[in-house]
């Protein structure tokens, strides 16, 4: 009776390691089909991909990459706002987000191409429907997408990561009209 019990638990012990196995297998699956597909916010080491951008927010990116505007910052298309936004330690308090400054109308919808040539930054801004929080590493971009707030007025973003001195002092301002 004793060597049946054995067995039984050995089976049983077999038969649920078989159906985490199984269970892993498709979340891990599941997961690998969004990611390729672009149906979620996709996260690369901890950052947003282009992929999880909505599909006319992705194609508003490609176009402003392929022909840049004369500022290289910031241009409107297809009724989004896209803003090549680049993270730098110069030292100075004004200066380190470039742009520092980002004007949109109310209800207009922003992407930013985050990027950051020197160390790990990021970009925090607490807006009235909620907060966007996304990180950068260097040389890779990553993607914000997010709706300007209803209500006119000043929003001030912040550098969410201690990436070095001064840092904490990071601000710019996104100035609905």
């Amino acid at each position: 009776m004793a060597d049946f019990k054995e067995k039984i638990a050995h089976h049983a012990e077999l038969a649920w390691f078989i159906v985490m196995l199984v269970m892993v297998a498709v979340f891990f699956s599941w997961s690998v089909i969004e990611v390729t597909n672009g149906s979620s916010t996709s996260i690369r080491y901890g950052l947003p991909l282009f992929s999880g951008l909505p599909a006319q927010a992705q194609q508003a990116v490609l176009t402003f990459e392929k022909s840049p505007p004369a500022n290289h910052t910031s241009e409107i298309i297809n009724g989004i706002l896209v803003v090549n936004m680049t993270a730098e330690q110069n030292g100075s308090f004004s200066d380190v987000f470039h742009p520092n400054v980002i004007v949109a109308q109310p209800g207009e919808p922003i992407t930013i191409i985050l990027n950051s040539p020197q160390v790990i930054t990021g970009f925090f801004i607490r807006l009235p429907d909620g907060v966007v929080n996304v990180n950068a590493i260097p040389g890779e971009p990553s993607y914000v997408y997010f709706v300007a707030p209803n209500q006119p007025g000043n929003y001030t973003w912040r550098e969410p990561e201690l990436a070095g001195y001064d840092f904490s002092y990071m601000t710019g301002t996104l100035e609905v009209v």
